[in-house]
């Protein structure tokens, strides 16, 4: 006598779990991955971040940092001893409504020496903007550095991972991911602020 559906699923309820159950985890965690791609709205602001410079063999040794002061954005510019050289810092605009980043344009001084102290100067490419310099943007997003990068909880369940650094924005499970043009170093990227005019 043939056996039925309901016989066969009892008498090997041990074999149909496990099949079953790593399944239904599995399409737990993907829908849980998905549904704040659904649900948490895009970026609402721009975001400035800053990031090592392309190579310039005729740029000044100095070394450079942006900071927000006064709703405006400065450049700090440093001079470095004569043994060492960094490349002075690049200030990137991330534009939310576009999901791309551009370089702006800081005009920074070249003759500066060894022994000359720091100068500072507001970046006139960002005139009539205004910067918060808070960790969080209005929207409830935040910038973050993540060293791992990779398919998801799947992939990390099979051992897909890369190890590429990336810059995202992170709201609520929602991550964006921020990609510069050209080859810059996401190591090097830090946040300035964001523009909330």
């Amino acid at each position: 006598m043939p056996q039925t559906r309901g016989a066969f699923v009892r008498e090997n309820a041990f074999l149909v779990a496990a099949i079953s159950l790593p399944l239904v985890v599995v399409a737990f965690f993907l829908v849980s991955s998905i549904i704040p791609r659904w649900m948490v709205p895009p970026p609402a602001y721009d975001l400035l971040v800053s990031t090592e410079g392309a190579y310039d063999s005729a740029a000044p040794r100095v070394s450079v940092e942006y900071a927000v002061r006064d709703g405006k954005v400065e450049a700090t510019v440093r001079p470095l001893p004569m043994p060492t050289y960094q490349r002075p810092a690049a200030l990137f605009l991330f534009d939310h409504k576009t999901m791309t980043a551009r370089e702006v344009p800081v005009d920074l001084p070249r003759d500066v020496g060894e022994k000359d102290p720091p100068r500072t100067r507001v970046v006139d490419a960002l005139a009539g903007r205004r910067v918060a310099a808070d960790p969080k943007a209005p929207d409830g997003y935040q910038f973050e550095t993540r060293t791992r990068r990779g398919p998801g909880i799947v992939g990390e369940l099979f051992g897909m991972n890369r190890y590429d650094p990336g810059a995202v924005l992170v709201n609520k499970g929602r991550v964006v991911q921020i990609t510069l043009p050209g080859q810059y170093t996401y190591y090097t990227v830090r946040p300035v602020g964001w523009l909330v005019d």
